[in-house]
């Protein structure tokens, strides 16, 4: 299992891995565990990452194919464990957020009687308490302001045109985005990351429905359907949790 150790002024950590090392019951001033894929399944490659509160010092080791990590000899402090997978994805690589057991693993823990947290990887879902999601997301950029004062919401509808980001098989998902809030909240969230075709409707006051126009950021005209493909971001643990920014699109009457 490969292991990389970065040591900052002030705080030093020692990480280290075995392929045969028992991850399920804890060590002293230990941190163990097991990263799986969407399917429960050992993850190869993941990197999980140790920082310690109020120190200065990151610890990151890689999994191997047992899916197992472990490191050790650290010092009496509280930590927080993250974990990131990098996977192909449309013409770039994306770097995505591990899931963790439970809500109360995302916190800061002590480390004198060793701990265990273990990482999976999921589509969808709230990352602890934090009102993000692992999922990706659809942010409604302009809307012609007449249609919007006679709207009451937006529906839309995705049709999966490929495998999502762990090569399995997508759904079509349905969903609607109010708008009676700020038009910075506008959109919809968690969406699991593949590609898409998006086509949208909108929901007048009294209830009635009339076929929308779309276009991204980038394109020059509207369309009654477009391709939903998010931009990569690569770098693990920094920028969106999901590994993609926003998706930003305009809306209009046909």
């Amino acid at each position: 299992m490969r292991f990389k150790l970065e040591l900052l002024v002030g705080f030093a950590l020692l990480a280290t891995s075995s392929c045969n090392a028992e991850t399920r019951s804890a060590k002293p001033f230990t941190v163990s565990g097991v990263v799986t894929d969407t399917k429960g399944r050992p993850l190869e490659g993941a990197e999980v990452s140790l920082n310690a509160d109020f120190l200065y010092g990151q610890a990151r080791v890689t999994t191997g194919a047992d899916g197992r990590y472990e490191i050790g000899d650290l010092i009496k402090a509280t930590y927080r464990a993250t974990a990131w997978i990098k996977t192909d994805y449309a013409d770039g690589v994306v770097c995505q957020r591990l899931g963790m057991d439970r809500p109360s693993d995302y916190n800061s823990f002590p480390v004198s009687a060793g701990a265990v947290r273990n990482f999976r990887w999921q589509l969808t879902g709230e990352i602890g308490a934090t009102d993000t999601f692992f999922g990706a997301q659809v942010q409604i950029w302009d809307f012609d302001s007449d249609v919007r004062a006679k709207s009451r919401a937006v529906e839309f509808t995705l049709t999966p045109s490929g495998p999502l980001v762990d090569g399995s098989k997508g759904a079509v998902i349905v969903r609607e985005a109010a708008l009676d809030h700020p038009a910075s909240d506008d959109g919809i969230y968690d969406i699991p990351l593949g590609t898409y075709r998006m086509k949208a409707e909108l929901i007048s006051k009294d209830g009635g429905r009339s076929p929308a126009t779309l276009k991204g950021l980038d394109a020059e005209t509207y369309a009654p359907e477009i391709d939903l493909v998010w931009q990569p971001e690569a770098r693990c643990g920094f920028g969106f949790d999901s590994g993609v920014a926003p998706f930003f699109v305009q809306i209009a009457a046909p």
